[in-house]
């Protein structure tokens, strides 16, 4: 299928390489290759294998998927999900796929060079050497910026084609989910009702605005970019987001996954470092740390939400993990804002 928007006004003979689709599920072109694909996780949860790895994606979330993609999936639950299909020429002419591949535009991306002087690709650079790169001395940001307004639209598509992964996912915020589900809404109005001869325009601010949510947004949260290599760990941890909010007892969870103890914890431990129940813990203080830093909830309703009916152990758990009470924490983290 050819995944385009034809125009439907007078005069406007043409066609837009975008394509909307609200599905129960997730989409069902996820590994199309003629086009980029961006998809918001609106509910439900699913884990992907790559090669033998397991990602946990839970709503809400964002994923980013290239051409080259092929999204396995091993187990989902009540998935819904909205995607907006396009080719990267409706940012600039010029960003064609081929074209953003080829390492035309990889000098903003980086400023690492090879012996020849020339960007080096993601792929090519390890962890260790980014960090090292950044301390360098020797390091000038203006290598890696310029004023070439070129350069900085090819940014907004860099999660496409810079990064090792074919497919990058992206939790959500609940302001971030909310700006992305009316950016999504906005992109299916237009492309849909085509309302007047802006249509067009619109559309391509509100895939430019999407884009922004996820690949320039400095404040992203990365945890659905946690990978594990034992599928036992993968399928229990959807389940710990799943019900995050939830009493979960071990007994309950080596009951409902027909495995004893011992078999879990060493999973666990060899994944982790940490037995079950500590990694639930973590996850869940972790959960509520975003939350004290970015949300708008009260302590107490974060307690609740992260699955602690009893705000006094949430706290004494908290100081446990961080040091400080919730609310010492909230504060030290918005006076640095």
């Amino acid at each position: 299928m050819e995944l385009v928007t034809k125009s439907k006004r007078p005069g406007m003979d043409c066609t837009l390489d975008v394509y909307f689709e609200q599905t129960e599920g997730l989409p069902k072109y996820i590994n199309d290759k003629t086009c980029y694909k961006m998809v918001l996780v609106t509910s439900g949860s699913f884990i992907v294998e790559d090669n033998g790895k397991y990602n946990v994606i839970t709503a809400p979330a964002f994923i980013l998927v290239n051409e080259k993609a092929e999204v396995k999936v091993v187990s989902e639950d009540n998935v819904k999900s909205r995607t907006v299909y396009f080719k990267p020429s409706i940012i600039r002419e010029e960003f064609t796929i081929e074209a953003l591949n080829s390492g035309k535009y990889d000098k903003f991306c980086t400023a690492m060079k090879d012996e020849n002087g020339e960007p080096v690709r993601a792929e090519q650079i390890t962890a260790d050497e980014e960090r090292s790169n950044l301390i360098n001395k020797d390091f000038k940001f203006e290598d890696a910026f310029s004023k070439e307004m070129v350069y900085q639209d090819a940014l907004l598509l860099l999660e496409f084609f810079w990064h090792k992964q074919d497919a990058v996912f992206y939790t959500l915020t609940k302001q971030e989910y909310d700006t992305a589900l009316r950016l999504s809404m906005s992109v299916k109005y237009e492309i849909n009702a085509q309302p007047d001869n802006f249509w067009i325009l619109r559309t391509r601010y509100f895939i430019q605005s999407m884009l922004f949510v996820t690949t320039a947004d400095f404040y992203r949260n990365f945890r659905q970019n946690e990978i594990y290599k034992d599928k036992l760990v993968a399928m229990v941890t959807r389940y710990f987001w799943d019900h995050i909010d939830e009493e979960i007892t071990l007994e309950s969870v080596l009951k409902l996954f027909s495995v004893n103890k011992n078999v879990l914890n060493d999973a666990f431990n060899r994944e982790v470092s940490m037995s079950c129940m500590t990694y639930l813990e973590q996850m869940r203080i972790n959960l509520a740390k975003r939350e004290l830093q970015f949300g708008t909830l009260t302590i107490s309703e974060i307690s609740v939400g992260v699955g602690y009916k009893d705000t006094n152990y949430f706290t004494k758990v908290f100081k446990k993990h961080t040091g400080m009470t919730p609310s010492e924490f909230q504060k030290q983290m918005r006076e640095l804002f």
